[in-house]
């Protein structure tokens, strides 16, 4: 088992944190071969994942856990984690100490890091989907595994503002910016394909494609979404004045958003955008300009939550 630690997420809180959590799961899992890294830079930090996890693929004794990749950071360290454990048998799991925490939210993962902890022990797993981006993505990378959602308009450039800024309130800082971002913005102009269907040209506020959903600490963008259904979720909200955005917000968190007659939802294959909007987010940070081709990869990271899925009805399993 590897634990990388952020040591800047949370303002210091997972550096300050991760001795204790080593102690606790070499206690409770004291057959465990516990290695502790410390990344130094975001590329440092896919660097440590990707050796855990080569070193995790290796032949292991019969009746032994399968290998865990543990990261203790927020929703850029848990997109470093699933993006080097997808398609391995490396086990995920994510102690959150991050601002938003939305990939852990979404995926039905423990949001508390001593839950987590207590969840790494138990060792109960899920198998999940994630959304793949394909195009001219920011890190001179052409394809990239987002956990939670790929935001494109007014949400991506509150995203944008938020880190940016030199203050850090957590979700009132969201807060802020989504009434601040809205006295500058401007609906943009999309072209848009959804699975095999014709090139629809559209102007929107927002145009989110989701694997689980949430983004900002808890907004719901694409309330309906599964990340386990082998999907995708698509909210677009045509243009809306700047009194109903106001009126809309505490709506954004219970998902009640898209009920709005500007607003469409999709559940697709694939999506392929296009645009003058300048730039995508996606699991808080920058991933790219225009054009992007989306799809999912079903099934791909095993991750631990906090029990065992229920089983379906009938199935016997």
């Amino acid at each position: 088992m590897t634990l990388l630690v952020n040591p800047a997420a949370g303002h210091g809180v997972a550096h300050l944190m991760a001795p204790r959590i080593a102690r606790r799961v070499a206690a409770a899992l004291p057959d465990s071969q516990l290695r502790v890294v410390v990344s130094t830079s975001p590329a440092d930090a896919r660097a440590l994942a990707q050796e855990a996890v080569e070193k995790g693929e290796y032949p292991r004794e019969a009746g032994r856990r399968p290998d865990v990749l543990c990261v203790v950071g927020g929703d850029g360290t848990a997109s470093v984690g699933f993006n080097a454990c997808a398609g391995s048998s490396t086990q995920l799991a994510v102690i959150p100490v991050g601002t938003g925490n939305d990939f852990v939210r979404g995926v039905g993962a423990p949001r508390r890091p001593d839950h987590a902890v207590a969840a790494l022990i138990a060792g109960h797993t899920r198998r999940i989907d994630l959304l793949v981006a394909r195009g001219a993505l920011a890190g001179d990378r052409h394809e990239k595994r987002v956990g939670s959602v790929v935001s494109t308009g007014y949400d991506a450039e509150v995203n944008l503002r938020v880190n940016d800024s030199a203050f850090d309130l957590g979700k009132l800082s969201y807060a802020w910016a989504v009434f601040s971002q809205a006295r500058r913005f401007h609906p943009r102009h999309y072209a848009i394909r959804l699975d095999s269907g014709p090139v629809r040209e559209v102007e929107a506020m927002i145009v989110a494609v989701g694997n689980a959903g949430y983004i900002g600490g808890g907004i719901r963008i694409c309330p309906q979404a599964d990340p386990t259904d082998g999907l995708l979720d698509v909210t677009l909200v045509r243009p809306v004045g700047l009194r109903t955005l106001v009126r809309l917000f505490p709506q954004l968190y219970s998902g009640n958003f898209t009920r709005i007659d500007e607003a469409e939802t999709y559940r697709v294959r694939s999506v392929h955008l296009d645009g003058d909007w300048p730039c995508a987010t996606a699991d808080g940070e920058t991933l790219g300009p225009a054009a992007l081709d989306l799809g999912v990869d079903p099934g791909c990271v095993e991750i631990i939550v906090a029990s065992a899925p229920r089983k379906a009805a009938g199935s016997g399993r």
